[in-house]
């Protein structure tokens, strides 16, 4: 089945994928807009999802393929069986083969089972065809290593397929059920899929070794299921009992894991017939992760322009060490940025809890100034103004933390610690706390003067003492009124003050919050989204620098006829240098290009069935 490129919303998306490929390319990265061109064809013009088998190693995956298709086309066994990625397709005839840089090369059973269980290294994929009715033409089905494998390698590249992914198949041990390492992967699976609602994923859970779970126990561990994923994912969960031992073995058997294992099949039987539904939406969610994530890039790469030439090798030295030598430790990752986000968020709490308080006792101790009026006219924009150069320090320090975070997980960093504050005080407006003193002088100075005014009148033109006991009581009664209304200003003003201080420094706790929250979702984003080529795709942006300056610091060509230098001096590296200009000057251009493109992007319209 496939769909057709002029179909508006699949040619738009086609359109904004090649898009996206160009900006890519800008950037250095034509492998990832080659992939991106890639996925998207596969979804749309294809017309084919690709359905991700996950789990932790030894929870039977690779014996549940084997049973949903019929025939043991996968390598099983007491040890870890799947050391790399194996995808099966449908074709005419059963075929195993390595998809290579150097072509395709048909391997034998044994060769294949040797690549598959990781015991070899492989450049390229693996891939396996098969004539069976069990597996629709729509469908890929992917055999992913191990979650939890003691080789980094293998998880690598296990979640380095999460992006690629349109229905996730996450596989379960009934007799140990979501522990901590499972419920973290698949908050990154679902995190690279672009969540389940209207992005047309599908998640499927297996609950794989039923059978040596006894009858009574069955509802409790599904309820443990539920419980634990309902903060995760809203709605019903599809969760299939299966015994794929059994299933595999003896097919027709009557208990519960058997029958399961044949829904499970015919569950995914239906999502191949509804790929025309579903591949849009597929598409369209996978081209937002990819924009996002040239939008990172892109942010990287501006810092890095601004960089000293030294600098720049020590980050690209760090990079190449970290996720090219000793790879990528996901988890302790995590941990790092758990912890490091809980301490950030302590810190700024602890700072705006003591600027606050310090604060308060300054402008209490204003209102007990003598001069009420200057207080009341300089006090508000003076509380303003100490509350604004707070929050410029605060926000500094607060990106120097995160970009320190940032550093220790990527060993570079963008500007996105920079952006993220610069939305959040857009977004506070940077006010400072509304505080409104009413100066008493001209209330009391009014009363006073209508005071003499009757106290002359009476004078002049009446009765003698009455007139002069109001003309001298004149002057008590300026003191007697001003006092009064002073200490009622002050008494609004101490019981206003604590309210509009925790006013705007709630709002200010929010904001820096909420930066902080949103600069470490792009951490595990990026984490997620680019996790196989993270590390190339880091050292590309890096080296590309690198590169403009060795370039720009070559000598010059000597003049012809004049005799070569024999030690010709390089030119000094500079950042700025008019390559890195140039170079900047693209990027200025790229990046509210690639914000546009993301805008079409999720403009792109969906049918309600479409993303379900």
């Amino acid at each position: 089945m496939t769909s057709s490129p002029t179909d508006p919303v699949p040619s738009t998306l086609l359109h904004l994928a090649d898009g996206l490929r160009q900006a890519a390319d800008q950037l250095g990265l034509p492998r990832l807009g080659a992939q991106v061109v890639q996925e998207t064809t596969r979804r749309l013009t294809e017309s084919r999802l690709r359905v991700l088998v996950l789990g932790e190693i030894k929870q039977g995956k690779s014996t549940l393929i084997n049973a949903l298709l019929g025939e043991a086309l996968l390598p099983t066994g007491v040890t870890p069986t799947t050391g790399a990625v194996v995808q099966l397709v449908r074709g005419d005839a059963l075929e195993r083969r390595l998809e290579g840089p150097g072509g395709s090369e048909v391997l034998e059973p044994t060769r294949f089972a040797e690549l598959a269980r990781g015991k070899s290294p492989i450049e390229g994929s693996l891939i396996v065809t098969t004539p069976s009715e069990q597996l629709p033409p729509e469908l890929e089905l992917i055999d992913t290593p191990g979650i939890n494998d003691i080789l980094r390698l293998r998880t690598l590249i296990s979640r380095g397929e999460l992006p690629r992914g349109d229905a996730l198949l996450l596989v379960l041990d009934a007799t140990q059920v979501l522990k901590r390492t499972e419920l973290a992967f698949l908050r990154d699976a679902l995190i690279a899929v672009g969540g389940l609602g209207d992005s047309g994923a599908t998640l499927l859970l297996a609950l794989n070794r039923v059978d040596l779970i006894p009858e009574a126990e069955r509802p409790a561990v599904l309820s443990h299921i539920q419980a634990q994923l309902a903060s995760m994912i809203p709605g019903p969960l599809e969760i299939f009992q299966t015994d794929a031992r059994t299933a595999g073995k003896d097919p027709a058997k009557d208990t519960l894991g058997v029958r399961e294992v044949l829904r499970l099949r015919e569950r995914l039987k239906q999502l191949a017939g509804q790929t025309r539904t579903l591949s849009p939406p597929r598409a369209r969610t996978y081209l937002l992760r990819s924009a996002d994530l040239l939008a990172h890039h892109a942010a990287t790469l501006a810092r890095a322009l601004r960089l000293e030439h030294a600098a720049v090798r020590a980050e690209l030295t760090a990079v190449q060490k970290a996720f090219i030598e000793q790879r990528l430790d996901v988890e302790q990752q995590r941990t790092t940025i758990a912890t490091q986000r809980t301490e950030i968020v302590t810190r700024t709490r602890e700072h705006l809890a003591n600027f606050r308080g310090e604060l308060e006792d300054a402008i209490l101790k204003q209102l007990d100034r003598p001069d009420l009026r200057i207080t009341a006219e300089l006090l508000p924009t003076a509380s303003q103004d100490a509350l604004m150069h707070f929050v410029y320090g605060e926000a500094e320090r607060l990106r120097l933390a995160l970009e320190g975070l940032t550093r220790e997980v990527l060993h570079t960093c963008g500007e996105q610690a920079q952006r993220r504050l610069a939305a959040a005080m857009l977004s506070l407006g940077l006010r400072g706390p509304v505080i409104h003193l009413r100066p008493p002088s001209v209330f009391v100075e009014a009363g006073t003067l209508a005071v003499g005014i009757a106290g002359t009148a009476v004078m002049y033109f009446g009765n003698i003492v009455t007139g002069l006991v109001m003309t001298v009581a004149a002057p008590l009664a300026t003191m007697v009124l001003r006092e009064r209304s002073v200490r009622e200003v002050r008494t609004a003003a101490r019981a206003s003050v604590p309210s509009a201080l925790a006013t705007a420094f709630g709002d200010l706790e929010s904001a820096l919050v909420r930066a902080v929250d949103d600069h470490v979702a792009t951490l595990e984003e990026i984490l997620v989204l680019a996790h196989g080529q993270l590390g190339d795709q880091l050292q590309s942006l890096l080296q590309r620098v690198v590169d403009l300056d060795e370039h720009a610091a070559l000598p010059s060509a000597s003049p012809p006829g004049a005799a070569p230098a024999s030690e010709p001096a390089p030119q000094p590296v500079s950042s700025v240098s008019e390559a890195r200009k140039t170079a900047a000057a693209e990027l200025r251009a790229l990046e509210p290009r690639l914000a546009d493109l993301r805008a079409q992007i999720a403009a792109v319209p969906i049918a309600p069935e479409q993303a379900r």
